[in-house]
């Protein structure tokens, strides 16, 4: 398999140097050449098979030419090694959640950080060190934190906003010997441009091996892939008599969709995924326009969608090769405030006695009262609600009890070096 940069201007990139340099030169995000299929087979059984029986098939597809199906299937068992239930909402019929959150770090990003901190040692394994360099809302930071956190020989730099993390979320990612957090004097988007300008930047990348860990990386996007199929095969395996088949996804920085919608190039036969948006819409405008306006974004009480320029949105245009038309039969665009946001999460707790996270609850909120009968709804679940305390708490009055993977993290001294967003800044500590 090889990649092209979704600014055109690089093509012929194999796998290896794709995750190895993380962004194109000319600035553009990796895409494949094209999305390999998966045989009509795989379908007619799907149903009876397991998250990691339907991540091997996946996977082999996709990295097959790289590795053997002994090394592809040894990295998917060990990866994803934590349940990704299906539950059902009793008053709502139809409709579905997928949890994503029960991984070590309680988010989606799990995935995509334990495949990817496995993969790269099988694809480079004369490599003596390492850095990876991400932006997080939240949510990334410490699943790659956790995720490589046996590894020595990688250092991990995790750029936040100044003021838009909790302390539970930047405790998550830091206090770990490999791990070097950075605060940065302004938003996501500011962390966002500062990762990219340092990939590009060839001072840096000749003294350091540096590589992306945010979904910029293709290495963080394709696993995403497999959670559709298994969000697919459990859906028609409760509702066998389904005719079609929605899933509605947050969007953030549209490394989710994006992986949603590779995963229908590959053959995924869902009908149609709803991308729902927090105030941050700027997904839904280019939807609804064709125009492209990234700015900078407001902070909601869905954090972890705080988006105003969303980097993947490049790898869609690029997947329906700028054909908005074929984009609108396949996606729909809506965006929720934050009362929209706290009425569902209440409205959902007192009628089903389920807890969404502020994210969660855009996604449901999109497919809420709107499914066909005899279709079938899949929420996606990208985090747990206990993460978002301030949401949860204006919500229902009362925070979860946290589950383990959050013990003692109040106690934990929060070490963090604070520039502002400047590249000689940030360079000055990638080069320590």
């Amino acid at each position: 398999m090889l990649f092209h940069s979704t600014n055109g201007k690089i093509r012929g990139v194999t796998f290896p140097e794709a995750i190895q340099n993380g962004l194109a030169e000319d600035g553009g995000l990796f895409m494949p050449e094209r999305m390999p299929s998966l045989p009509g087979a795989f379908f007619k059984n799907i149903s009876e098979m397991s998250l990691q029986e339907i991540g091997y098939v996946v996977c082999d597809t996709l990295l097959g030419d790289l590795l053997s199906s002994s090394a592809v299937k040894a990295l998917v068992d060990d990866a994803l090694d934590f349940p990704v239930p299906l539950k059902e909402m009793e008053e709502e019929q139809g409709l579905y959640v997928m949890e994503l959150f029960h991984g070590p770090t309680l988010s989606f990003k799990d995935v995509g950080a334990r495949f990817m901190s496995r993969l790269l040692p099988l694809l480079s394994p004369g490599r003596q060190s390492r850095a990876i360099i991400l932006a997080t809302s939240g949510d990334s930071g410490g699943a790659l934190a956790d995720s490589f956190k046996d590894s020595p020989d990688t250092r991990v730099i995790v750029l936040f906003p100044r003021g838009e993390l909790s302390r539970q979320q930047i405790a998550m990612f830091s206090n770990r010997k490999n791990v070097t957090p950075v605060e940065i004097g302004g938003t996501f988007d500011d962390c966002q441009a500062l990762v990219k300008q340092a990939l590009l930047d060839k001072e840096i990348n000749t003294a350091v091996a540096l590589t992306s860990g945010n979904s910029i990386n293709i290495a963080r996007q394709f696993p995403s892939i497999i959670y559709y199929f298994h969000a697919y095969a459990r859906a028609i395996g409760k509702v066998p008599d389904a005719t079609k088949v929605r899933i509605s996804v947050p969007c953030g920085n549209l490394g989710n969709l994006a992986a949603a919608l590779m995963a229908k190039k590959m053959g995924l036969p869902v009908e149609r995924f709803v991308g729902a948006n927090n105030a941050n819409d700027t997904f839904v405008e280019y939807l609804q326009t064709g125009g492209l306006r990234p700015r900078r974004a407001l902070m909601t009480l869905a954090r972890a969608m705080d988006v105003g320029s969303p980097s993947n949105l490049a790898r869609i245009i690029d997947l329906y090769g700028g054909d908005l038309d074929r984009l609108r039969e396949d996606v729909e665009g809506v965006a929720f405030t934050d009362r929209d946001i706290v009425q569902t999460i209440r409205e959902v707790y007192k009628s089903e006695g389920y807890l969404l996270g502020p994210q969660s609850a855009t996604a449901f909120r999109a497919l809420k009262g709107k499914l066909a009968p005899r279709e079938v709804g899949v929420v996606m679940a990208t985090g747990h609600p206990v993460k978002f305390p301030q949401a949860i708490m204006e919500a229902i009055g009362h925070t979860p009890v946290p589950p383990p993977q959050l013990d003692g993290l109040d106690m934990l001294n929060l070490p963090a070096v604070k520039i502002p967003p400047t590249l000689p800044a940030l360079a000055k500590i990638i080069l320590k």
